[in-house]
């Protein structure tokens, strides 16, 4: 390895080491170095990671039917995984050493599935540290408290819809109301702060897409609303406020912090986060059924997922190459047949993961995930995918380096 005489400019510190940083040298490795002339350097090697998440879908059923999803447009058939299955899959992410971080989900609502809080508890004895995101319509306390006890890392509840049009679209012909669905995540919260449980608590929201933002797309105000957010928001950080005071709980300050409007998260107390992301556009016209090869394609684009940071499963055990694949139409193998690294390591894995890399979407639904409605929106869309994807490559989203740093405290 050949060390430059000049100041090496590195990337990321390493939190335990302020001096330290990161850089990357390949096959899966980074050098572990102290900036400076050649003279000061100090380098170590140290294993990383091939993945930053796996979307290991529990089932692709849901007892709701939002908006902004595309389930009622799933082909696939409705299925939960079993038990035993999910236990070999988690076995082979772990012995392999594939991930930081698993989740349950890629379509579907994992509180559907019996042995939810047994597979989070198992995977996180294995080393996985799970990020569960729930609808939050079947939040209840024995269930809360099961998975605390099953050192759950984190806890998202996708709450989405902050009036009552959008969260009146979520609904399957069920009683449950806005006011009660907002009861639920309170309790959660409730149930948090009175066992002190270790468990991060996330509550997601919505915000415009990177096109919408300039004009060039749908806005869906129902769902995005900057007034109805914030109400939320604020909601939930006075009932978390007042819920800590009730158990005696220090408050330090936290009830003085403006609740704002971000693209990210950021904490409201500790251990309880309010996160804002960008609604996925495509995901939308799917469900309106306004997709279908509709509208124009990219031809061009950039993508993080696609066996680069991150891939799914499907609750059938078959592999697809991201989270947005809701129909299973970029599936490349089968956990039924083959292991899953023998399905990492097959040619259409490897194909994929090449194209991406040079900004070209491998299969016709990525062309059509990185397209738009109008040529605008579409030439919009591939532009900023690229430029959010270079971005990534330099300091990736997927990382998760902060909530990581706080395992570690």
């Amino acid at each position: 390895m050949i060390i430059s005489a000049k100041p090496t400019p590195c990337r990321g510190t390493l939190s335990r080491f302020p001096l330290l940083h990161w850089t990357n040298i390949g096959r899966g490795y980074r050098l572990a170095c102290l900036c400076g002339t050649a003279g000061q350097l100090a380098h170590g090697v140290m294993r990383q990671k091939r993945f930053k998440i796996i979307y290991l879908e529990l089932t692709n059923a849901c007892n709701f039917t939002c908006d902004y999803c595309p389930i009622d447009q799933q082909t696939r058939k409705k299925t939960i995984m079993s038990s035993e299955f999910a236990r070999s899959i988690i076995d082979q992410i772990a012995d392999n050493d594939l991930t930081y971080f698993l989740t349950f989900h890629l379509m579907g609502e994992p509180y559907l599935h019996k042995d939810l809080c047994a597979l989070t508890g198992y995977a996180e004895e294995r080393g996985l540290k799970v990020r569960l995101l729930t609808n939050g319509s079947l939040l209840e306390r024995n269930r809360n408290e099961a998975l605390f006890k099953n050192k759950l890392t984190r806890l998202e509840v996708g709450f989405r819809t902050p009036n009552d049009t959008s969260f009146n679209m979520r609904l399957r012909g069920g009683r449950l109301t806005l006011a009660k669905y907002i009861e639920r995540v309170n309790e959660l919260i409730d149930d948090k702060v009175r066992l002190a449980a270790k468990t991060e608590l996330c509550i997601k929201f919505f915000i415009r897409s990177h096109n919408a933002a300039i004009g060039l797309g749908d806005p869906y105000e129902h769902l995005t609303s900057r007034e109805d957010n914030l109400k939320l928001a604020r909601l939930f950080q006075a009932h978390t406020i007042s819920t800590a005071q009730k158990y005696n709980v220090p408050t330090d300050g936290w009830e003085r912090l403006p609740v704002r409007i971000v693209d990210g998260e950021y904490p409201i107390f500790p251990g309880i986060f309010i996160a804002f992301s960008r609604i996925q556009d495509f995901w939308v016209r799917e469900q309106r059924g306004q997709g279908n090869g509709n509208g124009y394609r990219g031809f061009v684009g950039g993508c993080s997922a696609a066996f680069r940071d991150d891939f799914g499963i499907l609750a059938s055990g078959e592999v697809t190459t991201c989270c947005v694949d809701y129909d299973g139409k970029n599936v490349i193998g089968d956990l039924r047949k083959l292991s899953l690294l023998e399905v990492l390591e097959s040619a259409e894995a490897k194909r994929i993961l090449r194209s991406f890399k040079w900004f070209i979407p491998p299969t016709e639904f990525c062309r059509e995930c990185r397209g738009g409605p109008t040529l605008l929106n579409s030439i919009a869309k591939q532009a900023s995918t690229i430029a959010i994807d270079i971005k990534d490559r330099m300091a990736p989203r997927k990382q998760y380096q902060s909530l990581r740093d706080r395992l570690e405290e």
